[in-house]
Protein backbone atom coordinates (compact mmCIF):
# COMPACT_ATOMS: atom_id res chain seq x y z
CA UNK A 1 0.00 0.00 0.00
CA UNK A 2 1.33 3.46 -0.90
CA UNK A 3 1.89 5.55 2.15
CA UNK A 4 -0.21 8.76 2.43
CA UNK A 5 1.84 11.00 3.13
CA UNK A 6 4.76 10.83 0.58
CA UNK A 7 2.01 10.84 -2.35
CA UNK A 8 0.62 13.69 -0.41
CA UNK A 9 3.81 15.52 -1.00
CA UNK A 10 4.58 14.06 -4.67
CA UNK A 11 1.48 15.97 -5.85
CA UNK A 12 1.92 19.10 -3.50
CA UNK A 13 5.55 19.08 -5.67
CA UNK A 14 3.71 19.16 -8.75
CA UNK A 15 1.38 21.88 -8.00
CA UNK A 16 4.20 24.10 -6.33
CA UNK A 17 6.75 23.79 -9.38
CA UNK A 18 3.69 24.33 -12.23
CA UNK A 19 2.68 27.26 -10.18
CA UNK A 20 6.41 28.47 -9.99
CA UNK A 21 6.50 28.20 -13.14
CA UNK A 22 3.23 29.69 -14.18
CA UNK A 23 4.26 32.79 -12.07
CA UNK A 24 7.84 32.98 -14.12
CA UNK A 25 6.49 32.92 -17.24
CA UNK A 26 3.32 35.86 -15.82
CA UNK A 27 7.03 37.86 -14.98
CA UNK A 28 8.58 37.18 -18.09
CA UNK A 29 6.11 39.23 -19.73
CA UNK A 30 5.84 41.92 -17.21
CA UNK A 31 9.42 42.17 -15.46
CA UNK A 32 8.16 45.32 -13.98
CA UNK A 33 6.32 43.54 -11.57
CA UNK A 34 9.66 42.39 -9.97
CA UNK A 35 7.61 40.63 -6.64
CA UNK A 36 6.74 37.81 -9.45
CA UNK A 37 10.32 36.51 -9.46
CA UNK A 38 10.41 36.43 -6.21
CA UNK A 39 7.10 34.68 -5.69
CA UNK A 40 8.10 32.57 -8.03
CA UNK A 41 11.56 31.58 -6.54
CA UNK A 42 8.94 31.10 -3.49
CA UNK A 43 7.28 28.35 -4.81
CA UNK A 44 10.16 26.80 -7.08
CA UNK A 45 11.99 26.32 -3.36
CA UNK A 46 8.59 25.53 -1.83
CA UNK A 47 7.97 22.30 -4.32
CA UNK A 48 11.59 21.26 -3.69
CA UNK A 49 10.91 21.36 -0.09
CA UNK A 50 8.02 18.77 -0.86
CA UNK A 51 10.24 16.52 -3.30
CA UNK A 52 12.41 16.29 -0.60
CA UNK A 53 10.02 15.38 2.19
CA UNK A 54 8.48 13.27 -0.64
CA UNK A 55 11.29 10.43 -0.92
CA UNK A 56 12.35 10.71 3.38
CA UNK A 57 11.53 6.97 3.88
CA UNK A 58 14.76 6.44 1.16
CA UNK A 59 17.15 9.29 2.22
CA UNK A 60 15.99 10.72 6.07
CA UNK A 61 19.12 13.10 6.22
CA UNK A 62 18.22 14.48 2.85
CA UNK A 63 14.12 15.18 4.28
CA UNK A 64 15.35 16.65 7.02
CA UNK A 65 18.29 18.96 6.20
CA UNK A 66 17.55 20.11 2.91
CA UNK A 67 13.82 19.33 3.26
CA UNK A 68 13.61 22.32 5.99
CA UNK A 69 15.80 24.19 4.99
CA UNK A 70 14.17 24.65 1.07
CA UNK A 71 10.83 25.71 3.17
CA UNK A 72 12.23 28.20 5.20
CA UNK A 73 13.88 29.74 2.07
CA UNK A 74 10.36 29.19 0.37
CA UNK A 75 9.20 31.68 3.21
CA UNK A 76 11.67 33.88 3.09
CA UNK A 77 11.00 34.74 -0.96
CA UNK A 78 7.62 34.64 -0.15
CA UNK A 79 8.45 37.85 2.05
CA UNK A 80 10.54 39.60 -0.20
CA UNK A 81 8.24 39.65 -2.48
CA UNK A 82 5.43 40.81 -0.56
CA UNK A 83 7.56 43.72 0.19
CA UNK A 84 8.81 44.63 -3.08
CA UNK A 85 4.66 44.74 -3.81
CA UNK A 86 4.63 47.09 -1.29
CA UNK A 87 6.95 49.11 -2.22
CA UNK A 88 9.31 48.66 0.71
CA UNK A 89 13.22 48.52 0.59
CA UNK A 90 14.56 45.32 -0.76
CA UNK A 91 16.21 42.76 1.74
CA UNK A 92 17.85 40.12 0.03
CA UNK A 93 19.83 38.88 2.60
CA UNK A 94 16.85 38.55 5.04
CA UNK A 95 14.99 36.46 2.83
CA UNK A 96 17.67 33.47 3.12
CA UNK A 97 18.42 33.81 6.31
CA UNK A 98 15.90 31.42 8.03
CA UNK A 99 17.27 28.70 5.86
CA UNK A 100 20.51 29.36 6.91
CA UNK A 101 19.40 29.52 10.39
CA UNK A 102 18.36 25.74 10.42
CA UNK A 103 21.72 24.49 8.86
CA UNK A 104 23.91 25.89 11.09
CA UNK A 105 22.66 23.22 13.51
CA UNK A 106 19.21 23.43 14.15
CA UNK A 107 18.38 19.93 12.34
CA UNK A 108 20.74 18.49 14.57
CA UNK A 109 18.37 18.70 17.23
CA UNK A 110 15.44 16.22 18.64
CA UNK A 111 12.42 15.94 16.83
CA UNK A 112 10.12 17.99 18.89
CA UNK A 113 12.48 20.98 18.96
CA UNK A 114 13.59 20.40 15.09
CA UNK A 115 9.23 21.04 14.49
CA UNK A 116 8.98 24.07 16.89
CA UNK A 117 12.29 26.05 15.33
CA UNK A 118 10.66 24.97 11.83
CA UNK A 119 6.48 26.51 12.99
CA UNK A 120 8.53 29.52 14.73
CA UNK A 121 11.00 31.02 11.77
CA UNK A 122 7.78 30.50 9.12
CA UNK A 123 5.20 32.39 11.55
CA UNK A 124 8.01 34.91 11.65
CA UNK A 125 8.27 35.07 7.92
CA UNK A 126 4.30 34.88 7.78
CA UNK A 127 3.50 37.58 9.99
CA UNK A 128 5.69 39.71 8.42
CA UNK A 129 4.58 38.96 4.97
CA UNK A 130 0.85 39.55 6.55
CA UNK A 131 1.75 43.25 7.16
CA UNK A 132 3.46 43.87 3.81
CA UNK A 133 0.37 43.27 2.05
CA UNK A 134 -2.38 44.34 4.54
CA UNK A 135 -0.02 48.26 4.59
CA UNK A 136 -0.21 48.01 0.90
CA UNK A 137 -4.16 47.17 1.34
CA UNK A 138 -4.20 50.22 3.67
CA UNK A 139 -2.58 52.47 1.48
CA UNK A 140 -4.55 52.12 -1.17
CA UNK A 141 -7.55 53.27 0.51
CA UNK A 142 -8.52 49.03 0.80
CA UNK A 143 -9.11 49.09 -2.98
CA UNK A 144 -7.49 46.04 -3.03
CA UNK A 145 -9.61 43.58 -1.58
CA UNK A 146 -7.07 40.98 -2.96
CA UNK A 147 -4.35 41.74 -0.85
CA UNK A 148 -6.54 41.90 2.26
CA UNK A 149 -7.46 38.29 1.21
CA UNK A 150 -3.65 37.56 1.12
CA UNK A 151 -2.87 39.08 4.38
CA UNK A 152 -6.03 37.30 6.33
CA UNK A 153 -4.63 33.68 4.92
CA UNK A 154 -1.13 34.47 5.68
CA UNK A 155 -1.87 35.76 9.30
CA UNK A 156 -4.16 32.37 9.82
CA UNK A 157 -1.23 30.25 9.05
CA UNK A 158 0.91 31.89 11.44
CA UNK A 159 -1.37 31.27 13.98
CA UNK A 160 -1.64 27.78 12.89
CA UNK A 161 2.61 27.72 12.66
CA UNK A 162 2.86 29.34 15.85
CA UNK A 163 0.11 26.61 17.72
CA UNK A 164 2.73 23.92 16.22
CA UNK A 165 5.55 25.81 17.40
CA UNK A 166 3.83 25.96 20.63
CA UNK A 167 2.71 22.57 21.24
CA UNK A 168 5.38 20.82 19.59
CA UNK A 169 7.01 19.59 23.26
CA UNK A 170 3.73 17.87 23.40
CA UNK A 171 3.19 16.28 20.71
CA UNK A 172 4.22 11.95 20.85
CA UNK A 173 5.91 11.55 17.98
CA UNK A 174 8.89 8.79 16.62
CA UNK A 175 11.68 9.66 14.78
CA UNK A 176 11.80 6.20 13.31
CA UNK A 177 8.30 6.60 12.27
CA UNK A 178 7.66 10.26 11.67
CA UNK A 179 6.78 9.71 7.48
CA UNK A 180 3.09 7.57 8.76
CA UNK A 181 2.05 9.86 11.79
CA UNK A 182 -0.97 11.46 11.60
CA UNK A 183 1.08 15.11 12.68
CA UNK A 184 3.15 14.94 8.94
CA UNK A 185 0.08 13.60 6.78
CA UNK A 186 -2.14 16.83 8.44
CA UNK A 187 0.91 19.36 8.27
CA UNK A 188 1.39 17.99 4.59
CA UNK A 189 -2.30 18.55 3.19
CA UNK A 190 -2.68 21.92 5.72
CA UNK A 191 0.68 23.53 3.77
CA UNK A 192 -0.14 22.48 0.49
CA UNK A 193 -3.71 23.93 0.53
CA UNK A 194 -2.28 27.00 2.00
CA UNK A 195 0.08 27.59 -0.16
CA UNK A 196 -1.61 26.60 -3.58
CA UNK A 197 -4.61 29.35 -2.24
CA UNK A 198 -1.99 31.37 -1.65
CA UNK A 199 -0.63 31.29 -5.03
CA UNK A 200 -3.06 31.54 -7.43
CA UNK A 201 -4.22 35.05 -4.93
CA UNK A 202 -0.93 36.38 -5.35
CA UNK A 203 -1.34 36.56 -9.12
CA UNK A 204 -4.15 37.58 -9.13
CA UNK A 205 -3.46 40.11 -6.99
CA UNK A 206 -0.36 41.46 -8.98
CA UNK A 207 -2.17 41.47 -12.22
CA UNK A 208 -4.78 43.61 -10.34
CA UNK A 209 -2.45 45.88 -9.19
CA UNK A 210 -0.74 46.27 -12.75
CA UNK A 211 -4.16 47.45 -13.88
CA UNK A 212 -4.69 50.05 -11.22
CA UNK A 213 -1.09 51.09 -11.99
CA UNK A 214 -2.16 51.56 -16.00
CA UNK A 215 -5.44 53.33 -14.90
CA UNK A 216 -3.76 56.05 -12.62
CA UNK A 217 -0.99 56.13 -15.62
CA UNK A 218 -3.77 56.87 -18.40
CA UNK A 219 -4.80 59.85 -15.72
CA UNK A 220 -1.69 61.56 -14.60
CA UNK A 221 0.61 63.55 -16.43
CA UNK A 222 3.95 62.34 -16.77
CA UNK A 223 6.14 65.27 -15.94
CA UNK A 224 4.49 66.80 -13.27
CA UNK A 225 2.81 63.46 -11.84
CA UNK A 226 -0.69 65.42 -11.09
CA UNK A 227 -3.97 64.56 -12.44
CA UNK A 228 -4.07 65.35 -16.09
CA UNK A 229 -7.38 66.88 -18.22
CA UNK A 230 -9.02 63.22 -18.48
CA UNK A 231 -9.35 62.74 -14.66
CA UNK A 232 -10.25 66.19 -14.29
CA UNK A 233 -13.08 65.75 -16.75
CA UNK A 234 -14.19 63.13 -14.91
CA UNK A 235 -13.69 64.00 -11.69
CA UNK A 236 -16.17 67.05 -12.90
CA UNK A 237 -18.71 64.29 -13.87
CA UNK A 238 -18.72 62.52 -10.91
CA UNK A 239 -19.10 65.88 -8.75
CA UNK A 240 -22.50 66.89 -11.14
CA UNK A 241 -23.91 63.88 -10.05
CA UNK A 242 -23.04 63.96 -6.33
CA UNK A 243 -23.71 67.59 -6.20
CA UNK A 244 -25.80 68.83 -2.63
CA UNK A 245 -27.89 71.56 -2.55
CA UNK A 246 -26.46 73.16 0.99
CA UNK A 247 -23.02 71.90 -0.23
CA UNK A 248 -20.49 74.51 -1.96
CA UNK A 249 -17.63 73.56 -4.19
CA UNK A 250 -15.11 75.79 -6.13
CA UNK A 251 -13.13 75.37 -9.50
CA UNK A 252 -9.69 77.37 -10.03
CA UNK A 253 -7.96 77.89 -12.69
CA UNK A 254 -4.05 78.53 -12.87
CA UNK A 255 -2.07 79.78 -15.63
CA UNK A 256 1.57 80.26 -15.25
CA UNK A 257 2.83 83.98 -15.97
CA UNK A 258 5.15 84.37 -19.07
CA UNK A 259 5.56 80.83 -19.47
CA UNK A 260 6.57 81.11 -23.32
CA UNK A 261 9.28 83.87 -22.96
CA UNK A 262 10.42 81.51 -19.84
CA UNK A 263 10.59 78.91 -22.32
CA UNK A 264 12.44 80.64 -25.05
CA UNK A 265 14.67 82.64 -22.89
CA UNK A 266 16.07 79.96 -20.44
CA UNK A 267 15.29 76.31 -22.69
CA UNK A 268 12.75 74.20 -22.10
CA UNK A 269 14.17 72.01 -19.30
CA UNK A 270 13.89 75.06 -16.95
CA UNK A 271 10.09 75.04 -18.82
CA UNK A 272 9.71 71.88 -17.28
CA UNK A 273 11.09 72.23 -13.93
CA UNK A 274 8.64 75.12 -13.48
CA UNK A 275 6.19 72.91 -14.44
CA UNK A 276 7.01 69.96 -12.30
CA UNK A 277 7.59 72.69 -9.03
CA UNK A 278 4.27 74.11 -9.70
CA UNK A 279 2.37 70.72 -9.32
CA UNK A 280 4.47 70.03 -6.25
CA UNK A 281 3.69 73.63 -4.86
CA UNK A 282 -0.10 72.97 -5.30
CA UNK A 283 -0.45 69.38 -4.28
CA UNK A 284 1.14 70.74 -0.92
CA UNK A 285 -0.96 73.43 -0.32
CA UNK A 286 -4.69 71.68 -1.50
CA UNK A 287 -6.61 69.45 0.84
CA UNK A 288 -6.94 65.78 0.64
CA UNK A 289 -10.32 65.86 -0.72
CA UNK A 290 -9.16 68.58 -3.51
CA UNK A 291 -8.12 67.50 -6.69
CA UNK A 292 -5.41 69.09 -8.61
CA UNK A 293 -4.89 68.97 -12.67
CA UNK A 294 -2.71 69.78 -15.61
CA UNK A 295 -5.11 70.71 -18.52
CA UNK A 296 -2.79 72.08 -21.06
CA UNK A 297 0.51 73.20 -21.27
CA UNK A 298 0.90 75.77 -18.68
CA UNK A 299 -2.40 75.32 -17.67
CA UNK A 300 -4.28 73.34 -14.24
CA UNK A 301 -7.37 73.12 -12.41
CA UNK A 302 -8.16 72.61 -8.87
CA UNK A 303 -11.42 71.11 -7.66
CA UNK A 304 -11.72 72.04 -3.86
CA UNK A 305 -14.80 70.41 -2.51
CA UNK A 306 -16.53 71.20 -0.05
CA UNK A 307 -15.38 75.35 -0.48
CA UNK A 308 -16.75 78.66 0.16
CA UNK A 309 -15.41 81.62 -0.97
CA UNK A 310 -13.39 81.88 1.81
CA UNK A 311 -11.85 78.73 1.97
CA UNK A 312 -11.20 79.02 -2.26
CA UNK A 313 -9.64 82.77 -2.06
CA UNK A 314 -7.02 81.24 0.83
CA UNK A 315 -5.98 78.20 -1.20
CA UNK A 316 -5.68 80.14 -4.49
CA UNK A 317 -3.45 82.79 -2.06
CA UNK A 318 -1.66 79.96 -0.63
CA UNK A 319 -0.77 78.47 -3.86
CA UNK A 320 0.66 81.72 -5.44
CA UNK A 321 2.55 82.45 -2.91
CA UNK A 322 4.51 78.90 -2.28
CA UNK A 323 4.94 78.57 -5.73
CA UNK A 324 6.44 82.07 -6.02
CA UNK A 325 8.92 81.13 -3.14
CA UNK A 326 9.53 77.38 -4.41
CA UNK A 327 10.23 78.97 -7.78
CA UNK A 328 12.60 82.01 -7.03
CA UNK A 329 15.42 79.70 -8.14
CA UNK A 330 14.29 79.29 -11.20
CA UNK A 331 14.21 81.63 -14.37
CA UNK A 332 15.78 84.56 -12.46
CA UNK A 333 12.51 84.24 -10.43
CA UNK A 334 10.31 85.41 -13.00
CA UNK A 335 7.87 82.36 -12.48
CA UNK A 336 4.81 83.35 -10.86
CA UNK A 337 0.74 82.74 -11.71
CA UNK A 338 -2.30 83.76 -12.24
CA UNK A 339 -5.22 82.78 -10.77
CA UNK A 340 -9.12 82.36 -11.31
CA UNK A 341 -11.84 81.36 -8.71
CA UNK A 342 -15.17 80.53 -9.03
CA UNK A 343 -17.83 78.42 -6.95
CA UNK A 344 -20.31 75.76 -8.10
CA UNK A 345 -23.25 76.49 -5.88
CA UNK A 346 -27.11 76.35 -6.67
CA UNK A 347 -30.05 73.47 -6.91
CA UNK A 348 -28.33 72.49 -10.16
CA UNK A 349 -24.92 73.10 -10.47
CA UNK A 350 -22.81 73.34 -13.38
CA UNK A 351 -19.19 72.57 -13.13
CA UNK A 352 -18.23 72.86 -16.61
CA UNK A 353 -20.03 76.54 -16.51
CA UNK A 354 -18.26 77.16 -12.92
CA UNK A 355 -14.98 75.53 -14.96
CA UNK A 356 -15.68 78.97 -17.70
CA UNK A 357 -16.35 81.65 -15.40
CA UNK A 358 -13.37 80.75 -13.56
CA UNK A 359 -11.55 80.78 -16.70
CA UNK A 360 -12.61 84.18 -17.17
CA UNK A 361 -11.68 85.25 -13.86
CA UNK A 362 -8.23 84.02 -15.03
CA UNK A 363 -7.65 86.29 -18.00
CA UNK A 364 -9.07 89.46 -16.00
CA UNK A 365 -6.12 88.22 -13.68
CA UNK A 366 -3.41 87.93 -16.36
CA UNK A 367 -5.05 91.60 -18.00
CA UNK A 368 -4.56 93.26 -14.68
CA UNK A 369 -1.18 92.52 -14.49
CA UNK A 370 -0.72 88.44 -13.39
CA UNK A 371 0.74 87.28 -9.97
CA UNK A 372 -2.54 87.40 -8.84
CA UNK A 373 -6.32 85.63 -7.87
CA UNK A 374 -9.63 87.30 -9.10
CA UNK A 375 -12.53 85.81 -8.14
CA UNK A 376 -15.21 85.64 -10.51
CA UNK A 377 -17.70 87.88 -10.63
CA UNK A 378 -16.48 90.18 -8.38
Amino acid sequence: MIALAPTLFLFSAFILLLLSAFIYVIWRSDEEANELCWWAASFLTAGCSALCFAFRNQIESLSIVLGNAFLLWSYGFLWTGAAIFADRPLRPRSAPLGGFVWLSGLWTQDIHLRIAAVAAIAAIYEIRTAYELLSYSRGQNGRLVLARAAALATALQAGVDLVVSVSASFLELDATDFVDSAFLKFRSLELACYISILGVTLVALSKERLANRREIAAMSDPLTGVANRRAFDRAIERATKSASVKQKSAVLVFDLDNFKDINDRFGHAVGDQILTVFGEAATRNIRANDMLARIGGEEFAALLCPADRNVALAVAERIRLAFIDAASVLAEGQATVSIGVALVEGRAPDYRETTRAADAALYRAKASGRNRVVFAGS
